[in-house]
């Protein structure tokens, strides 16, 4: 036998209540929903600019191969200078008794006079003799020396010579440089071994004496 009983007012459910607590529960399983439900990837629409830029990228064109026309070596003759002529000028005029030498580096020389030039009288009677004149007997032109004509190098050279009183020179100095001592050398050597001159006379008898001899070397 069933027994129903009187439902009392405060054990019957309130409406607001329930529709609450259903309120909440919805909203939990909504947001319980959108945890399961993966991020979904962003459109590619919506990463890239509507404007991209284009890139035209073209192969550079190979440049035409010209050939290289063949170096012509052109071959120059040398031109021959023509060599100057070397010449050795005494201011004096000497008779030349030998033959001029063919040598390209010799000298040639003009006539000139067959006196020396002579240095002042000499107070020493006894010395030798500086107040005459000297008379050449032979005197050939010195030889140009090769290595001043190489270089090109001239001047003139003053020569004090003592001559003694067979008319062979016994000292020659250089007076008066030329600048250049191959040229001061080759003049004495030569004058000492090879110029001749007439003794000089005090009273009859042949003396030593002084005298002085220019030499010019010149290129022509």
């Amino acid at each position: 036998m069933v027994r129903t009983l009187p439902l009392d007012s405060e054990s019957r459910p309130d409406p607001s209540r329930i529709l609450g607590i259903a309120a909440a529960i919805a909203i939990h399983a909504f947001a319980f929903l959108l945890l399961l439900v993966p991020m979904a990837a962003p459109s590619p629409e919506m990463l890239l600019p509507d404007d991209k830029p284009v890139v035209d990228w073209q192969l550079p064109k190979p440049l035409p191969v010209t050939p290289t026309p063949p170096e012509v070596v052109r071959v120059e003759q040398p031109q021959t200078r023509p060599q100057p002529q070397p010449r050795v000028v005494p201011d004096t005029s000497i008779p030349i008794n030998d033959q001029p030498i063919a040598d390209p580096g010799d000298a040639v020389v003009p006539a000139f006079d067959t006196t020396a030039n002579v240095l002042p009288q000499s107070g020493d009677i006894g010395g030798p003799m500086s107040g005459v004149q000297l008379e050449y007997l032979s005197a050939k032109a010195p030889p140009y020396p090769r290595e001043a004509f190489r270089q090109g190098l001239q001047g003139q050279v003053l020569l004090k010579i003592l001559v003694d009183t067979d008319g062979k020179p016994l000292e020659v100095a250089v007076e008066t440089s030329s600048g250049h001592r191959v040229l001061d050398d080759a003049a004495r050597r030569f004058v000492l071994n090879n110029w001749r001159f007439k003794p000089a006379m005090r009273d009859g008898n042949a003396v030593q004496a002084y005298g002085i001899v220019p030499i010019n070397f010149t290129l022509q």
